[in-house]
C-alpha cells in the first residue's frame, strides 16, 4: 500500500554486474591459487613479526598509528583502483579489494614499526624517507616483477611523497591525540583513569 515502485538507477545495476563479474573471476582466477596462498602467508608472516616487535607497553599508541595508516592506505588505494591508476590482480577476499591489496595490511604494520622505534624527532622524518624509498624503489617493482600489483597511469616514484606525507601526518595526528589525552588526564584521580 504504501511501497512504490523504484526504478534502479543505471549505475546500480552496472555496479551490481562489475561486482558478479569480479566475484566469478576470483573464484576463477585467484582463491586457493599459489599467488592467493602466498599472499595469505606473507600477511600473516608480517602480522606475526610485528607482533613479537611490538612494544606492548605502548601498544595503544601504535595500533592507532597501525589503524590510522589502514584508514589513509584504503583510501589512497581505493582512489587508485578507482581511477585506474593501478591494479591488485589477485585478490583475498572478492568484495571489498582494499582489503586484499599487499599494501592496506603490510603498510601499516611497516610504518607502525618505523614510528615505534624512530617516533621522536628528526630521526623518524629520517627512517620514513628511507622506508618510503624502500617501499617505493624495491618493494613495488618486486610486486609488480610477481604479478601482485600492475602500474597503469601510475609510476613508482609518485608513490613517494605520498607515502611520506601520510606517514609523518599519521604521526602528527597521533601525537596531537595523545597530547589531548594527556591534558584532560592532568588532575584526574588515579583511580578515575
Amino acid at each position: 500500500m504504501f511501497a512504490k515502485e523504484f526504478a534502479i538507477p543505471k549505475s546500480v545495476d552496472i555496479q551490481r554486474e562489475l561486482t558478479d563479474l569480479h566475484m566469478k573471476e576470483w573464484l576463477r582466477e585467484d582463491v586457493f591459487h599459489f599467488k592467493w596462498w602466498f599472499l595469505i602467508v606473507f600477511l600473516v608472516i608480517l602480522a606475526l613479526i610485528w607482533w613479537v616487535m611490538l612494544d606492548k607497553s605502548r601498544a595503544p599508541e601504535i595500533c592507532l598509528f597501525a589503524i590510522l595508516s589502514a584508514i589513509v592506505f584504503m583510501a589512497v588505494n581505493e582512489y587508485g583502483e578507482e581511477l585506474t591508476l593501478w591494479d591488485y590482480p589477485t585478490d583475498l577476499i572478492p568484495i571489498f579489494p582494499p582489503l586484499s591489496s599487499v599494501n592496506l595490511i603490510s603498510f601499516p604494520l611497516i610504518y607502525s614499526q618505523v614510528y615505534q622505534r624512530f617516533g621522536k624527532g628528526k630521526r623518524f622524518v629520517y627512517a620514513v624517507i628511507i622506508t618510503s624509498a624502500a617501499i617505493c624503489f624495491l618493494f613495488e617493482p618486486l610486486l609488480t616483477w610477481g604479478g601482485f600489483y600492475d602500474l597503469i597511469h601510475w609510476q613508482y616514484y609518485f608513490s613517494f611523497p605520498i607515502y611520506t606525507t601520510a606517514a609523518i601526518g599519521i604521526k602528527t595526528a597521533v601525537k596531537k591525540i595523545y597530547a589531548i589525552r594527556e591534558k584532560n588526564q592532568i588532575g584526574v584521580p588515579a583511580n578515575q583513569n
